[in-house]
């Protein structure tokens, strides 16, 4: 099944408009970096403010990203905060981890960065490591990510079912580690820039299977955005920016 088979099947009519829009620029939201000059705002897609503000964080909590380069979603936390928590930021790729230290040195003063942990390591171990011991855990997972992928022609030819959903085993190893690593109560949300139920609310019927009675799905709702089974998606068709789709989990008490 080809790319375009799949999708038309999983958007029916809606596809031909929604292949256009994730063909176009997504509107951006510049944040503002509270700790003033010399340090730098941060621009992003603005539907990627979403899954941190799904996460619901509060000054003095221990808060880990477990992918978090390139380190927007990081940003948008440790702004909100103005610094006030402390931060575990994992990423397992070495570029992507100079790239998001070199980031955060360039946004972040000294006393902020001191209560920010860079790690390269495997996010999927991470619930043996460190279990039970973070009160919020953001898992923007690696995705398709089909806006990516249609800019690319090269990526795009190389798409296939068996990938998506190689990614959902991979995407589900991660949030059984944040369940895992999240304290009794605490919160794990789940993002992917995929427009794709396999890597969406499909991981979470997985998770449903592997950490069954560990957690429960919490309801959202937003100004923009629709519903799916077990969370939230934001399309460019209709908003303008994303695709991000958010699953906000709460773990259960011991």
């Amino acid at each position: 099944m080809t790319f375009d088979e799949y999708f038309s099947q999983v958007y029916g009519e809606r596809w031909p408009e929604l292949l256009n829009a994730l063909k176009a620029e997504p509107r951006k939201r510049v944040l503002k970096n509270p700790f003033g000059s010399p340090y730098q705002d941060y621009s992003l897609d603005e539907a990627s403010l979403w899954p941190a503000r799904c996460l619901d964080a509060r000054k003095g909590e221990y808060i880990a990203d477990f992918c978090a380069a390139p380190g927007g979603k990081l940003l948008a936390l440790i702004f909100s905060l103005e610094g006030e928590a402390r931060f575990f930021a994992n990423e397992l790729s070495q570029a992507r981890m100079a790239r998001l230290k070199a980031i955060l040195h360039d946004t972040l003063p000294e006393d902020v960065m001191a209560r920010v942990r860079p790690q390269k390591g495997d996010a999927a171990l991470l619930g043996k490591k460190f279990p039970a011991i973070f009160d919020r855990i953001l898992v923007d997972a690696p995705c398709s990510g089909e806006r990516h992928l249609l800019s690319s022609p090269n990526e795009l030819q190389r798409w296939s079912l068996k990938g998506s959903k190689r990614l959902a085993v991979r995407q589900n190893a991660l949030l059984c580690a944040a369940i895992d690593a999240v304290k009794p109560g605490g919160r794990v949300v789940y993002s992917t820039c995929s427009i794709s139920p396999l890597e969406n609310d499909s991981v979470i019927e997985r998770l449903s299977r592997s950490r069954s009675g560990k957690f429960k799905v919490l309801k959202i709702e937003g100004e923009m955005g629709e519903p799916t089974e077990h969370g939230w998606l934001i399309l460019p068709d209709k908003y303008g920016c994303g695709p991000i789709y958010t699953a906000v989990l709460e773990r259960s008490l011991d």
